[in-house]
């Protein structure tokens, strides 16, 4: 069966074939499989013109428990990311072998080609960069609308990508309330059990305990 789906960190819907419909699949990417949800039927995709379908397979426990953590680095590199690239920013996608697939404005083969080979060797990680052009933004059910600030709209997309941890931690992104103040999620540290919170212009570590989410399952 064909679904709607959506990488983690991406600005498009696209269609997957599956087996069965699982909240959480493993799609190609040009730096290996990356996470996408199910955003919904075929039908969610208003406007596709068709093309071949993505293979999709199920995403293993041990793989969407690793999700946070792959979003936290892509959360990172984004901070780098700063004056290095010469289009808009569109999507941050986080691969599960740990690369990072980013997504801007339309750009030639070529120029993408050399920027990758400076961008890898800066992050030190294996980098690609897509063009999907402001008209990938449009169209579909789930897409934003132009103009936006594509830059803001990225770093949400790809916090709000990963799904909660186990061991009751929130997801990255998850607005939540602590003694320093409302915040929301930065990163989470399992072996202490605390979590790092952006309150305002600051980052403070608060033990798990302490924090109140209305994120359900959390």
């Amino acid at each position: 069966m064909r679904i709607a789906v959506r990488r983690i960190g991406s600005a498009r819907l696209e269609i997957a074939t599956v087996t069965e419909i699982v909240p959480w699949v493993a799609v190609p990417g040009p730096l290996g499989e990356e996470a996408a949800a199910l955003s919904g039927e075929e039908t969610a995709l208003l406007g596709w013109e068709g093309g071949t379908p993505l293979p999709a397979r199920p995403l293993g426990s041990d793989e969407t428990a690793r999700l946070a953590v792959l979003v936290a680095e892509a959360s990172a590199l984004a901070g780098q990311l700063a004056g290095l690239l010469p289009w808009r920013l569109v999507g941050l996608r986080p691969t599960l072998a740990g690369g990072l697939v980013i997504e801007v404005t339309t750009a030639s083969v070529d120029e993408r080609s050399e920027r990758e080979a400076e961008l890898a060797r800066l992050l030190g990680r294996p980098i690609a960069l897509v063009s999907v052009g402001e008209g990938a933004l449009t169209g579909s059910t789930g897409r934003p609308a132009v103009p936006i600030d594509l830059e803001e709209a990225a770093m949400k997309r790809l916090l709000a990508g990963a799904p909660a941890r186990p061991g009751g931690f929130p997801r990255i992104g998850t607005p939540v309330r602590s003694p320093h103040g409302s915040g929301v999620v930065w990163s989470v540290r399992t072996r202490d059990r605390t979590v790092l919170v952006r309150v305002g212009g600051e980052t403070v570590r608060v033990p798990l305990a302490d924090l109140v989410t209305d994120e359900p399952g959390s």
